[in-house]
């Protein structure tokens, strides 16, 4: 089977050790974290991705997206002349812990959790690692992309985030250790004054997406001509016929 993979970059090394092994050809598109900051703007780009890769020179099975509702950002997707296989899930921890009932059980016994992966933290995603220089070169980032106003509302929204969380998470992948990043999210811990855990990640839904097994239960399978709509329920994610 032939696979093209739209990604978040947050997932880059967990994607990458899935496809080592994998007996399917996938290609992979990664896109960056940021953009969940505007999703009717990463909406427009999933949408594009979506529609080049049918018109593209690959002849692929399927797309996959390792996305999740991700305020909404998939939400109108549209299948055009292939499948578009999505995860069941509100956001992306619920692909790093493997499925949404660890995911649930997690935010009921641990409200206030940040989570920490392995690709976050090694890509200075980690909320809270910042210094100084960094801040002031993320703000210049935001303000060359985004204009003045969005700037300062983006670092305004990402200071205030860990107010109201109590506990820093590093997500245990065992082939991961060796990039110490259990110690970043310590000092991170440490920093912002959160009550340190670890927890055990699992690539279980990832492995199901990358490898064609798609349950009703656990994956969207749009088919073309289809387009997501949210449920606001359990299966938080449908596929509903485009009127035409």
């Amino acid at each position: 089977m032939q696979y093209l993979l739209i990604a978040c970059d947050i997932f880059v090394r967990e994607v990458s050790y899935i496809i080592a092994s994998s007996l399917s050809t996938i290609n992979v598109k990664f896109l960056e974290k940021g953009l969940h900051e505007r999703p009717d703007y990463l909406r427009e780009i999933l949408q594009r991705e979506i529609v080049q890769a049918s018109q593209g020179e690959y002849n692929y099975d399927a797309i996959l997206l390792a996305y999740a509702l991700c305020g909404n950002s998939t939400k109108g997707i549209i299948a055009k002349d292939l499948p578009v296989v999505i995860p069941k899930a509100h956001d992306c921890i619920t692909l790093f812990l493997g499925s949404r009932v660890k995911y649930l059980d997690e935010f009921n016994n641990h409200p206030g959790t940040y989570y920490y992966t392995p690709s976050a933290v090694e890509r200075g995603y980690a909320v809270g690692s910042e210094t100084n220089e960094n801040l002031e070169r993320k703000y210049q980032e935001y303000l060359a992309k985004y204009g003045e106003d969005n700037a300062k509302y983006l670092m305004e929204i990402e200071e205030g985030w860990m107010k109201h969380y109590s506990y820093a998470a590093s997500v245990d992948f065992e082939f991961f250790r060796f990039l110490n990043y259990h110690d970043q999210v310590k000092e991170i811990a440490q920093k912002k004054s959160l009550q340190y855990r670890e927890i055990a990640g699992d690539l279980n839904l990832l492995e199901k997406l990358l490898n064609g097994d798609w349950n009703h239960h656990e994956f969207l399978v749009l088919q073309p001509g289809q387009q997501v709509e949210v449920t606001n329920d359990d299966s938080v994610i449908a596929g509903v016929d485009i009127q035409k």
